[in-house]
């Protein structure tokens, strides 16, 4: 279950005039979801920028779901590297993450000396075996030896009670101390970072009574709370406060309770109560995903403790609630940092990095001049409005699965991403995608060896079409990054849509030598395969993907249809089987599965495939489109109209979303509906005649006779035959020989 760190490459011996910085932490240090433009990339964007004649090398140490305990080995790894500075922000992931005490990660809260006897076995070649026979003897079920992201941990609820929370923060304190040791030992200067997070949006993941509670006061505390939810859902603020209030007389240590307390302090304008309680919510939240004020106070201990100058705090945590980004302004969710948080976490911690550089580096700069903008730092990073919808698709994605489903308020920020994706649709189509190109172009001018701006603009050229570039920009990011497993696939299936699938196949085989667990990369592999008519190699790849995954249905799709194209119905049907109750959470995989059921007649299993596809890629006109199709041929027409009327609000454009909502409206007798959808049908595609023959129906529905008569006969001039044009003619040219004039 260990996920990949970021890739990176930089030379063994640092260069002359180079300051070499690594930062260690977890995901949110990480710059999850788009590590492209996290804290590593930020600082490196205002360094460079401030000291543009000095080369800066910030290394993205940092990895999803690890804490202290796995840090620690990290960062003695890292002290070969000879940085100048070692940037630490962690502290999210120490109840949740390994040896934590909500972990799923194998014991919880072992003692310390056990944690590194056992991940010190675990770095040598005969501890890896010791541990890989162990798993092989005792196979743990698919779901407890697969990454499912925070849904693993819904069980693993810790009250901040609990008697082994005091082994998470001894062993915290102790990590970080040694961390610190070891980077100052390595002759590194250290800046630690208390560590903000989401407090005022976003609403504890699970709640938990005080120990000790009795049947009674439960009771009575339940009819308070529930009338406090109550009157505050209705607006009666002072109200709800009173009832909560005395909710919180029996026992204040249910945490969905202290947020809903912070939000009554806030609609009465109690800022100083309102911080209070949420920093209470936070802290007795029994799903602990973020870090605490416990842990945020002992990393400033650590520093304060140390009494080194090399040694310097930088208090994010405070200088976010002080400037009140303690919100949705700044983070995704819970923790995770917007493109705005990671440059105002990079200005925090930026001067404290500063007051370490080697006296040759600081001393270019007067400490007057201002630190680059955040408008500069995006013009560095190429950042635009095409990547910041593809974040926002990916947190969209997130929060309608557990912890988040259950969380209060969480439908208010499902709607806000669904309404922010859909104002960004136009940048992912035509224009909005050159506009991006240029800002990459732009970016490269700066930094022309940066591989991850060459990766971005190697994707954006393969969406317009522009293949000869893409490869070109692909190539040259793994030119520049050779062990990125992901830029190799992406340069694969650029080299598959050119059809050099043989050169596509290699790629892929060495993203996947890279990552054995990227199932992707062998999907596509096979796919390579088969396509250049290697139809026994993709059968061992795509047989290898389902071993190394037996969850993953892309695979058991392509393995379908390659026993069904050697006549093997059983074992192809077994294999569809498998892959329509396994789908991928992954919107274009779904659209795919959908249309592969369509194109089998099983329109139910489609119209699954098509709705969740469309739940997760909010604004695709095309792909409404394409579901409302197949909703219609279920007779769910209600839910088909809907999809159309949202396809022609995404791509006004679209002549397909006007003529089949026009369609649906006028089955519905909105005839006036109806002729206005096919009205911009026809202004949008003139020489087609369905939409003019529907145009006019829909008119004479509205005994608009003349009219229709108009459309019905331009049908005519185009298809003299058209019986149904020619019979509603003749019809209308009679109705209109009755009328008398006044």
């Amino acid at each position: 279950m260990a996920r990949i760190p970021e890739p990176f490459c930089l030379p063994k011996i640092k260069g002359p005039n180079t300051v070499r910085i690594v930062v260690f932490g977890e995901s949110a240090a990480q710059g999850d979801p788009q590590p492209a433009f996290g804290l590593s990339r930020m600082l490196q964007a205002m360094l460079e920028l401030r000291y543009p004649g000095t080369r800066f090398e910030v290394i993205n140490a940092a990895m999803v779901a690890i804490n202290s305990n796995v840090i620690l080995p990290i960062a003695r790894d890292c002290t070969a590297l000879n940085a100048d500075i070692w940037v630490i922000y962690m502290g999210n992931n120490e109840v949740v993450g390994p040896f934590g005490a909500g972990t799923v990660f194998g014991q919880q809260t072992p003692p310390l000396p056990l944690i590194r006897a056992d991940l010190a076995l675990k770095s040598t070649r005969v501890g890896q075996l010791m541990d890989a026979i162990v798993r092989r003897l005792h196979k743990s079920p698919m779901n407890e030896s697969q990454w499912g992201g925070m849904e693993m941990f819904l069980n693993q609820q810790v009250p901040a009670d609990d008697p082994r929370m005091n082994a998470v923060y001894d062993h915290f304190m102790r990590n970080l101390s040694d961390i610190i040791s070891a980077g100052r030992h390595s002759g590194s200067g250290i800046v630690v970072s208390t560590v903000p997070v989401n407090l005022t949006d976003c609403a504890p993941f699970a709640s938990k009574h005080r120990r000790g509670l009795s049947e009674a006061d439960k009771m009575k505390w339940e009819s308070l709370y529930h009338g406090g939810v109550t009157v505050q859902s209705s607006g009666q603020v002072p109200e709800a406060a009173k009832a909560f209030g005395e909710a919180a007389q029996i026992d204040d240590g249910y945490a969905e309770l202290r947020f809903r307390q912070a939000l009554c302090a806030s609609g009465l304008g109690d800022n100083a109560e309102a911080q209070k309680q949420f920093v209470a919510a936070r802290d007795l939240d029994t799903l602990r995903f973020r870090c605490d004020s416990r842990l945020n106070d002992l990393i400033r201990k650590a520093v304060s403790d140390n009494n080194d100058p090399q040694v310097v705090l930088a208090d994010a945590e405070q200088s976010f609630a002080t400037d009140g980004l303690l919100g949705g302004g700044a983070f995704y969710e819970h923790v995770h940092l917007k493109f705005y948080g990671n440059y105002r976490l990079a200005l925090t911690l930026a001067p404290k990095v500063e007051s370490l550089l080697p006296q040759t580096v600081s001393t270019k700069v007067p400490a007057s001049r201002p630190w680059p903008s955040e408008d500069d730092c995006a013009r560095r990073l190429a950042w635009s409005n095409w990547e910041k919808e593809q974040a926002d698709a990916e947190m969209y994605s997130r929060l309608k699965d557990p912890p988040f489903a259950g969380r209060l308020y969480n439908e208010n920020e499902l709607y806000a991403y669904k309404s922010e994706i859909e104002q960004l649709m136009p940048s992912t189509e035509g224009a909005g995608i050159q506009a991006a190109e240029h800002v990459c172009q732009q970016a490269l001018a700066l930094a022309p060896d940066d591989p991850i701006v060459r990766e971005q603009l190697a994707v954006l050229q393969q969406s317009s079409g522009d293949l000869t570039d893409a490869s070109s920009n692909a190539q040259r990011a793994v030119d520049l990054l050779p062990s990125a497993s992901e830029d190799w696939s992406q340069l694969g299936t650029i080299l598959g849509e050119e059809h050099r699938y043989d050169d596509a196949a290699a790629a892929f085989r060495h993203a996947f030598q890279l990552n054995p667990e990227s199932v992707w990369a062998l999907k596509n592999l096979a796919q390579s395969l088969s396509d250049s008519g290697q139809t026994n190699e993709a059968m061992i790849e795509y047989r290898h993907a389902v071993t190394v995954n037996p969850k993953f249905g892309p695979a058991w799709l392509g393995l379908g249809q390659m026993y069904e194209k050697m006549g093997n119905q059983s074992e192809a049907q077994d294999c569809y089987q498998k892959a329509l109750s396994n789908r991928v959470k992954n919107g274009a995989e779904l659209a795919a599965l959908a249309r592969f059921c369509q194109s089998r007649g099983w329109y139910e299993a489609a119209a699954t495939n098509f709705e969740d596809a469309v739940e997760l890629s909010p604004g695709d006109a095309t792909l409404c489109v394409e579901a409302g199709q197949n909703f219609a041929a279920i007779n769910r027409h209600a839910d088909a109209e809907k999809l159309f009327s949202d396809a022609v609000q995404w791509a006004p454009n679209l002549m397909e979303a006007h003529y089949l909502y026009g369609m649906e409206l006028g089955r519905d007798g909105n005839a006036a509906g109806a002729a206005d959808q096919f009205r911009e049908a026809v202004r949008l595609m003139p020489n087609l005649p369905e939409a003019r023959l529907n145009l006019g129906i829909a008119l004479e529905n509205e005994r608009k006779y003349s009219d229709a008569l108009a459309q019905f006969q331009k049908v005519l001039d185009q298809d003299p035959s058209n019986a149904i044009a020619l019979t509603h003619a003749q019809t209308l040219r009679q109705k209109l020989s009755l009328v008398k004039p006044h």
